[in-house]
């Protein structure tokens, strides 16, 4: 749709497809809560409410996090969301306004960033989350001409602080084919300046108000008096600095890096890289950020390249240089979201890293299946996550084979694992081979019969386990058997398992004494007197999800809420909230 404003043609366009995300709620080859859903224009905005027919990312909150012994990489001070996707437009513009359809606890918009998709990006517009609303929304921020022509762009969603999943039900691009003249466009600065001023209320200067001499008041200090006690960084020993500087984040040390030659040879220290996360930089590292990294990654242990290298921003052959020069000492390595990543890439992991003991490539839906094989390699590895990749059957347990330390697997949404019996075999594998795995994860990524849970439930050092919206055998009290046999679960996450009864929760309360989530959405056979028993039973438990279970009813939940404050209870039925 074009508008005309100001002599300028504005268009309007919605998305026409998704070109990448990092994760979705729904199955790949599904239609519900999927990625593509952000095509076209809204379908349910300005209703509120759960609606499958919106893209919904796989996680809210902070109770992924809370995994087993994952260990946490140097913190940055500049973070990105938990998720994102990109979308593409019909028509390349100078982006104006970009509007985002929120349905479902809304405010989970973080960045909004423009791409060439080049793998050069621009940021459009940030937004720290500080809270979901319960309100549909049109997030829009105040509009303003970017000087960058795109046709693609990225959101970034931090779903961290939001009570439930959140839900986008669209993405509308207003923008210039031309981008507007100079007066022009410094016309709209000034009247977006004026308006911001107009809102903060400075327009109404107190009489008698010097500026500046206010503005020197606080430019220039006063000369400090003779007896003041002055220390300079720069006097203390090297070793005292190396400490100091080893709690800085990775801007914070390239700055100070700036500031003189003795902190410039000493933020080159390789010391001070034992750690690097380059994700919340994806926007930014290329080749050149590479070799940067390069000549301080002597002693490099843990490294996260997660969304880096998109669109061509930096190649594979880029990345098996790195690892082939600076990968020896790595322990961990995080790729979550890299479409660079190839069978070369894998292979220079393989023979490059032999002491690595976490691999994540989480969504790294086009590595070819053939490039897993490399995997087999990796003999020192306990942490393995492989969630929504093309991993396939056989290459999995053939590499499974070396791996005799292996505490934590992840396959949660790998499509071709869904084939019949795929779940049943690595249960089987796991059984035999590693019955002491402590943390396991088959989140949409097929069935399990008798056999593959008589398998399973023999994992008695299991403290987590996914196996939600996984098609389970209705006969057998599996879930009370589970219970009875894994008595360390601190995670079980049930969802969609359609099997679910009180008797079982029972169990739960009574074998599983150390639980902190529970996650039962949509079985419902199971009534409040069961919930009731785990609430009562489980302290530990912090997280309890029983939305769409038809038998629980509002009253009862606001009952728990009352009795069990520390327990986070979610309960959706219908479109409606409590």
């Amino acid at each position: 749709m074009l508008n005309n404003q100001q002599g300028l043609v504005f268009i309007e366009q919605h998305a026409s497809r998704v070109t990448c995300y990092s994760s979705q709620y729904g199955h790949v080859t599904g239609v519900s809560y999927t990625a593509n859903n952000l095509v076209g224009p809204p379908s349910r905005f300005p209703a509120y409410g759960d609606f499958p027919e919106t893209y919904v990312p796989r996680t809210y909150g902070c109770w992924w996090k809370e995994s087993s012994n994952i260990v946490k990489g140097k913190n940055e001070v500049d973070q990105t969301g938990e998720d994102f996707i990109d979308v593409q437009f019909p028509k390349p513009v100078y982006p104006y306004c970009v509007n985002v359809y929120e349905t479902y606890n809304s405010g989970c918009v973080r960045r909004l960033w423009a791409g060439d998709g080049q793998g050069n990006w621009k940021l459009f517009h940030e937004h720290p989350m500080k809270k979901s609303l319960k309100q549909s929304q049109i997030f829009s921020p105040e509009p303003h001409h970017l000087p960058f022509l795109t046709s693609l762009i990225r959101i970034e969603i931090d779903s961290s602080f939001a009570d439930y999943y959140p839900e986008v039900d669209a993405v509308l691009l207003v923008g210039t084919e031309t981008y507007p003249a100079p007066e022009e466009s410094l016309k709209l600065s000034v009247l977006g300046l004026y308006a911001k001023v107009v809102g903060l209320g400075l327009h109404h200067l107190v009489p008698g108000f010097n500026t500046l001499e206010s503005i020197q008041r606080l430019c220039l200090t006063d000369k400090l008096p003779q007896n003041a006690s002055v220390c300079h960084l720069s006097n203390l020993p090297e070793e005292i600095l190396r400490v100091i500087l080893a709690l800085l984040d990775l801007r914070s040390l390239c700055s100070l890096a700036c500031a003189s030659s003795l902190f410039n040879k000493i933020c080159k220290d390789s010391v001070l890289f034992t750690s690097v996360n380059l994700k919340p930089y994806w926007y930014c590292v290329n080749l050149p950020a590479l070799k940067w990294l390069g000549v301080r990654s002597q002693c490099l242990q843990y490294l996260d390249l997660s969304w880096c290298g998109s669109y061509g921003k930096f190649s594979s052959s880029d990345f098996s240089w790195f690892m082939k020069q600076y990968g020896k000492r790595l322990r961990i390595l995080r790729l979550e979201n890299c479409s660079f990543l190839n069978n070369e890439a894998l292979y220079s992991i393989s023979t490059s890293s032999p002491y690595l003991q976490e691999l994540n490539l989480r969504g790294c839906r086009h590595l070819e299946s053939t490039a897993f094989w490399h995997l087999g390699k990796l003999h020192m590895m306990e942490r393995l996550i492989l969630d929504s990749t093309q991993i396939e059957l056989p290459t999995l347990l053939v590499s499974l084979q070396s791996m005799a330390s292996l505490s934590h697997l992840s396959l949660g949404g790998c499509q071709n694992l869904s084939l019949l019996g795929s779940l049943d075999e690595i249960s089987r594998w796991l059984n035999r081979h590693r019955p002491g795995i402590v943390s396991l994860d088959f989140w949409r990524s097929g069935h399990l019969s008798n056999h593959g849970m008589e398998a399973l439930i023999g994992l008695e050092h299991l403290r987590e386990l996914d196996i939600g919206w996984c098609g389970l055998p209705p006969n057998g009290n599996w879930i009370s058997q589970l219970a009875n046999r894994c008595r360390s679960l601190e995670k079980l996450f049930l969802t969609a398992a359609r099997i679910v009864k009180d008797a079982d929760l029972v169990a739960i309360a009574q074998y599983c004494p150390n639980l902190k989530q529970l996650d039962v959405l949509g079985n419902s056979y199971i009534t409040w007197e069961g919930c009731n028993r785990v609430l009562d039973k489980c302290r530990k438990l912090r997280l309890l999800d029983v939305s769409y279970c038809c038998q629980i009813e509002a009253v009862h939940v606001a009952n728990w809420r009352r009795t069990h404050p520390n327990v986070s209870i979610k309960r959706i039925f219908v479109n409606e909230e409590d």
